[in-house]
Parts: C-alpha cells; sequence; structure tokens
C-alpha cells in the first residue's frame, strides 16, 4: 500500500480504499469511483464513519457527507438516485428543453467562470467570492467534481478562478489544494492584502488556504478543525476602525453543535471552538465595529425551523443570544421529492437546506436573508426567500419582505445576500417561469438605502435550465448555497451555477452590474409594500 497513511485502529481493509496504478479508488456498494493521483484522500477515523449509520445525522449532513462516503469507502450506500416513488422524475420539465426561454437582463451577458480540465462533464458549484480592494482582483472558488474525478484534475474537491476586469471575464487556475473536500468559502483581509479559503479536509475536519500572489495560487496554510467539520464559512474584520481588524472567524457545525472560532494571527494558529447552538449551515459576519454575528439554520420537531443569532463584542472570544431571525417557520419541502431523496428535498429532486445569510452595512444594520414554506405543508407556496434588517444589533428586527415578486406559487430558494456600504444585493434560484415548477433561473433584488426599499426583481439568467445531477456527486446534489457580492465601487456580481450546457453538468456563471442601474422605469422608490 502507498500514497494513504492508515491508522493503526483503522484499517484499510474496513475503508476499502486502495491503490490501482496511479488512481486511488474508494469502492462501495455501487462500485468503484476513481479520485484522480493528485488527490489525496485520507482515511477516516472510524467514529467519523460511524456518523453515516445514523440516518438523523445523515440527514442533516452537507458536505461532510460526501467527504465521509470517500473517506470511509461508502459510497452512495444510504441513500438511492431519485426516481422513486413510482411517478416522481427528477430533472427535465416536459415541453421546456433545456436552455430555454429568453435572455436576462437586458445589455448583460452571464459569464462562465470555470473551464473543465479536458472537457470532462463535471459539476461545478457551492460558489463563493471575494474581491481585492486594492489591486481589484476577484477571487471566485466553488466546488469542483472535475478537479477530483477527471484524470487530468488537479486533485482535492475546490477549484477556483480569477477576474482582473471585474468579472467580465475569468481565468480557471485549476484545483486550490490536494485534500480540499468541498463547502468553500472565500475572503480577502485587507490587513496583508491576502485571499484566504476555508474547507472542509479530507479524512475529517477543516482547512485553510492562503493566497499571497493575489488568487493564482492556494496554498494549506492551517487546520482549525481535525476531526468533525460541516458547512464551515469564514468571516474577516476589514472595518478601519475595529479594536479587531485583521481577525478572521470560522463558523462550522462540528462534534459540539454549531461552533466559531477565531485566529488573531493571519490564519497561523486558531482558538479553541466556542459552542453556539445546535442545527446546520452556519453563517458569519462582522460589523464595521468589530461586532461578529453568526446565524445558522435549528430543527425543530415536525418540520420547523428557526434561525438563531448569536453576538460577540469582544472578538470571538464569547458569543450571546440576540433575538432569532424567523422562528418555527415551516421546512420546505416536496413530499415525494423528499421521499425519494430520504432528506428534505424540493421539486425535481434537490436536496435542500435552507440556511440563512447575513451581512451588515455601514449604518450599522444587520441584514438577514431566509427561506421556508410559507403556507405550511401540503398547500401553496413551497418555499420562498424573505428578509429582514435590524438595526439594534439583532435586539429586534424590521418586519419580514418578501424579496421576490412572484404572484404563483413556484420555487424561489437558495438566496444570497452581499453588502458594501449601505447597497444590498439578494439573489435567488427562481421556478416562476415554468409552469411544471421545475426549469429554473436565477433572479436578484438591489437595495440602495441598508434596505430599507427595494428594487424591482430581476431575471439574470439567460436561460432557463433543468435540473442535471453528476453522476460522481452524491443522489440529489445541486449545491447548497452560493455567495454574491457588492464592491467597493457599488459594482455588484451576482454568482450561481445551472446547466444550460446540456453536455455538461452545471456551470459557474457571473453577471455584474450597477446598483443605481435597477432603479428605472418608475421603480426608483424601490417600494415593496405590494409584495407582501
Amino acid at each position: 500500500m502507498r500514497g494513504v497513511a492508515v491508522r493503526a485502529f483503522l484499517p484499510c481493509l474496513v475503508l476499502a480504499c486502495f491503490w490501482v496504478g496511479t488512481t486511488l479508488v474508494a469502492e462501495g456498494r455501487e462500485g468503484r469511483r476513481p479520485v484522480n493521483e493528485k488527490t489525496l484522500l485520507r482515511p477516516a477515523p472510524a467514529e467519523l464513519c460511524a456518523l453515516l449509520d445514523d440516518p438523523e445525522q445523515v440527514r442533516t449532513m452537507d458536505g461532510l457527507r460526501f467527504m465521509l462516503e470517500m473517506s470511509c469507502g461508502r459510497l452512495d450506500s444510504s441513500v438511492p438516485i431519485p426516481g422513486s416513488p413510482p411517478g416522481f422524475s427528477p430533472g427535465f420539465s416536459p415541453g421546456f428543453p433545456p436552455g430555454s426561454s429568453t435572455r436576462g437582463v437586458e445589455g448583460e451577458v452571464d459569464v462562465r467562470v470555470n473551464d473543465d480540465t479536458g472537457g470532462s462533464e463535471r459539476s461545478q458549484s457551492e460558489t463563493t467570492i471575494a474581491k481585492n480592494e486594492v489591486t481589484h482582483t476577484v477571487c471566485s472558488a466553488f466546488n469542483d467534481l472535475c478537479e477530483l474525478l477527471c484524470p487530468d484534475g488537479g486533485g482535492g474537491l475546490i477549484g477556483f478562478s480569477r477576474s482582473t476586469d471585474d468579472g467580465a471575464t475569468w481565468d480557471d487556475r485549476g484545483a486550490a489544494g490536494a485534500e480540499s473536500f468541498g463547502d468553500p468559502s472565500i475572503v480577502w483581509r485587507r490587513s496583508d492584502g491576502f485571499f484566504y479559503l476555508s474547507s472542509l479536509r479530507s479524512g475529517g475536519g477543516a482547512a485553510v488556504y492562503r493566497s499571497t500572489d493575489d488568487c493564482q495560487s492556494f496554498s494549506l496554510l492551517a487546520a482549525p478543525e481535525t476531526l468533525v467539520a460541516d458547512r464551515g464559512f469564514l468571516a474577516v474584520d476589514n472595518a478601519p476602525d475595529s479594536p479587531h481588524g485583521g481577525n478572521l472567524y470560522l463558523a462550522y457545525r462540528g462534534s459540539s453543535g454549531i461552533v466559531a472560532r477565531r485566529s488573531t494571527d493571519a490564519g497561523a494558529t486558531w482558538s479553541s471552538e466556542v459552542v453556539l447552538g445546535s442545527g446546520q449551515g452556519a453563517w458569519p459576519t462582522v460589523a464595521a465595529n468589530g461586532d461578529v454575528f453568526i446565524a445558522w439554520l435549528s430543527f425543530g420537531p415536525n418540520h420547523v425551523v428557526s434561525v438563531p443569532v448569536m453576538r460577540s463584542t469582544d472578538g470571538g472570544v464569547s458569543f450571546t443570544a440576540v433575538t432569532d431571525v424567523i422562528t418555527d417557520k415551516t421546512l420546505p419541502r416536496d413530499g415525494a421529492a423528499s421521499v425519494s431523496c430520504k432528506t428534505n428535498a424540493l421539486n425535481g429532486g434537490i436536496r435542500y437546506l435552507p440556511t440563512p445569510q447575513l451581512a451588515t452595512t455601514d449604518d450599522g444594520a444587520l441584514h438577514a436573508v431566509t427561506s421556508y414554506d410559507p403556507d405550511g405543508p401540503g398547500t401553496g407556496d413551497v418555499v420562498d426567500v424573505f428578509y429582514r434588517r435590524s438595526t439594534d444589533s439583532g435586539a429586534t428586527w424590521s418586519p419580514e419582505v418578501r424579496l421576490h415578486d412572484d404572484a404563483t406559487d413556484r420555487d424561489q430558494y437558495f438566496p444570497t445576500l452581499a453588502a458594501n456600504g449601505n447597497t444590498l444585493q439578494a439573489t435567488w434560484y427562481d421556478r416562476r417561469l415554468d409552469p411544471e415548477n421545475l426549469l429554473q433561473d436565477t433572479f436578484r433584488s438591489i437595495s440602495t438605502d441598508g434596505g430599507l426599499s427595494w428594487g424591482p426583481n430581476e431575471r439574470l439568467s439567460d436561460v432557463s435550465t433543468a435540473i442535471e445531477f453528476d453522476p460522481g456527486a452524491l443522489p440529489c446534489y445541486h449545491g447548497d448555497y452560493d455567495q454574491g457580492l457588492v464592491t467597493e465601487d457599488r459594482a455588484t456580481i451576482a454568482q450561481w451555477s445551472d446547466d444550460r450546457n446540456t453536455d455538461e453538468a452545471a456551470d459557474v456563471f457571473t453577471e455584474t452590474g450597477e446598483a443605481s442601474s435597477v432603479f428605472q422605469d418608475g421603480f426608483e422608490s424601490g417600494d415593496t409594500s405590494a409584495w407582501q
């Protein structure tokens, strides 16, 4: 055996992982899935692999599940490919061929971010983005199954791309790290001008990578967590007047629940974890005064969810609870899809975890987007996207605004939220154009007054696309989040993935714009009162 360091208490016989020639292979009940020779696939310890035997744990896993099934040699062992029960058929909508419908925002073109190595049909998803405000380089990272599985892939599950013209063109830079294993999150740190990227780490835990050459390459910097980590996200304190300037914060689901760690030395070392609560999908943000806020999804009985928020005023040393963004809302789930996927899923077989996103603006306000079923199970809409703001650090929240103006009961899901100055951009996937509620587009809305009002909905995607599942990914997986960007000069960059290239799986796209351009044709006020 070569290439895999096997722990004494976890022999490779248990892992069912081995080398064939120069290709590492993980073997499960459905056969072999080769990992290219540049990928460092670490064996997971037995206590981590045992999590796959707990259906409740599996149901709420994000990227952790894929990593474990690979590192534990148990690929696709617990959830079938969508297709049952009878009558449930994911994917194409009858009468709507892939790539159908018309252009998105007039004058704007969707720009492809990734370039598959060797042209292989592998998916890219779960996008994250940040900008160097000195050089103006934009850095995008994403799950990239080609880097993991393609023979010419660079190794690991995360790819990244670089733009030096504010997203007008992109240069795919390949793999971020040989042991990266999904759930990417990227920030730019003003204190040193470097990009930092967090991810899951093969075999268990979380890794942080750093780029010191303006998003041309990344190198492994630290492993803040060495055992259980799922759906981690980074935040950085770039506020000029913050007493904690330069701090990095990582929030994720660990063995103790939702936890946070901080680094005060540019990511070289990380604090012990601070336990915040239970749930999934933590999302941190930092206010102009250095306060740290972390929201996440909390599960209740009978398919209800809440979004708790914690606040730190001492640079992440301690946290206290503020008011929930939402409490006891109905979990979005299509009945047939959820039965088939054995997890919460939307129509078409997309697994769905309605995690929140937070942002802060220069006026001191805290902002949140959420998604839930507004009508309760079995009636009306299954999932809509909502916005709320707080002007007192989360003590109270404004009445919620339904961000989309779709009058049908079709799905809106996976909302994003980005801010700079007092400008906010919210985006989401949207099925309003398909009567069958299967084809998806990407829409957005802009606020230029700190969330007091919102502009009209804009369709960003140039085409409506069907859902295609990459056979190299877990069943029902089509990404779990995206991230957009508002730059220092109020330009906006929306980012998402879709399946318009029918000879391939999902690709990453961006569309740029100016925030002021959306307030036109009588919508200058951005009045959203009619959307309720």
